[in-house]
């Protein structure tokens, strides 16, 4: 019988400070986007690929978050509250008790793109690595680190914004969309750490890392000018979300 992915965690318990303004009041995630907020649109995504449970980290406004998120997403919803803000690894291993011995989907709050989750999911499960990042191919380190993987799809090194990038590689932008297998998040603890440090570099030289490639919309909503303008594309019909929820 085929595994199927069935939970999920969101990272969303960042401060948002560069939507200004915007974020004074409520968390970066919970930000409007027509009749629907980023976390919901990507909430709705998850449960329509499948995702049954989805574990929200929590650290900016926690109580404006579960106050908001009161509807019926057609998926469980859990939150897992930080204190003290853990970073994307230590968030991970804070929740791990939400968790059985299963893998996850780890995507960011605030990206949204076309990824099929289920197709992504296959791939995580034909390579037979301890953790796969979905990717876009790019050659632009000016806006973006890029990641730098070889013919295999296996992930060979992480590149700085601005740094020159290999030859030798294929490089792309992660997309923040990720598969951990339950073996792979043994290396994370609840402290503050990045996922990249504490789990991606642990593993690279072992080649335990695959790369998945996606082509198609992926939105990063990153600053106050990027969201008021794609704000304005799905207001007049040039951006729909319809594939995205798919």
């Amino acid at each position: 019988m085929t595994r199927e992915l069935k939970t999920a965690m969101i990272m969303a318990a960042g401060y948002g400070t560069r939507m200004g303004d915007l974020t004074a009041e409520i968390p970066k995630p919970l930000l409007p986007l027509n009749e629907n907020r980023i976390i919901e649109v990507l909430l709705l995504k998850l449960a329509a690929s499948g995702i049954t449970k989805a574990v929200i980290n929590l650290h900016y406004k926690p109580e404006v978050v579960r106050q908001l998120l009161c509807r019926d997403y057609g998926l469980e919803i859990i939150f897992s509250e930080e204190p003290e803000l853990l970073g994307s690894g230590g968030g991970i291993a804070n929740a791990e008790r939400h968790f059985t011995d299963e893998d996850i989907l780890v995507v960011n709050a605030d990206t949204l793109c076309e990824i099929d989750i289920r197709d992504f999911y296959r791939w995580h499960l034909r390579s037979a690595k301890q953790a796969t990042m979905a990717v876009l191919p790019s050659q632009n380190n000016i806006d973006y680190g890029l990641v730098s993987y070889d013919d295999s799809h296996q992930l060979r090194r992480f590149n700085l914004r601005g740094q020159d990038i290999p030859n030798d590689f294929n490089n792309a932008i992660f997309i923040g969309y990720q598969v951990l297998t339950p073996s792979a998040r043994k290396l994370l603890k609840p402290e503050n750490q990045s996922v990249i440090t504490a789990l991606y570099k642990q593993l690279i030289p072992d080649l335990e890392i695959g790369v998945y490639c996606f082509r198609g919309s992926w939105i990063d909503i990153g600053t106050k000018d990027f969201y008021d303008e794609f704000v304005k594309k799905i207001q007049c019909g040039s951006m729909p979300l319809d594939n995205i929820l798919r």
